[in-house]
């Protein structure tokens, strides 16, 4: 609304619910318009993700399930090797919900005996 019609800054800000700073900065092309998140990108690119992801999908299909503790650790060592951790500064479960979230195929189901 801004930059298409001039309208104020303010104006629009509080016709939308945007806090002024923020639309300013976009405005003034401090920040990217097309920026939706702020703070740091996915540790992984979505190719190392979609072979984490095979991995674990694959290893589901065999019957064995990994734990999210598991699953972090499998992330952990893999970024070690990949050269984006050390093992000093492990993954966490924070991590592990946003894995999720970019991967909404990944289930956390309870185990259960087999018959």
């Amino acid at each position: 609304m801004v930059m298409e019609t001039g309208a104020p800054v303010k104006t629009a800000a509080r016709q939308y619910g945007v806090p002024q700073n923020t639309l300013r900065d976009r405005v003034k092309g401090r920040v990217d318009p097309q920026t939706v998140m702020t703070g740091q990108g996915p540790l992984f690119s979505t190719e190392e993700e979609a072979k984490l992801v095979d991995h674990i999908k694959y290893m589901a299909n065999l019957g064995y399930g990994f734990t999210i503790t598991e699953v972090v650790a499998k992330a952990t060592d893999y970024a070690v090797f990949l050269k984006k951790r050390t093992h000093d500064n492990p993954l966490s479960v924070k991590w592990f919900h946003g894995f999720r979230r970019r991967w909404p195929e990944i289930k956390v189901v309870k185990p259960r005996a087999l018959s």
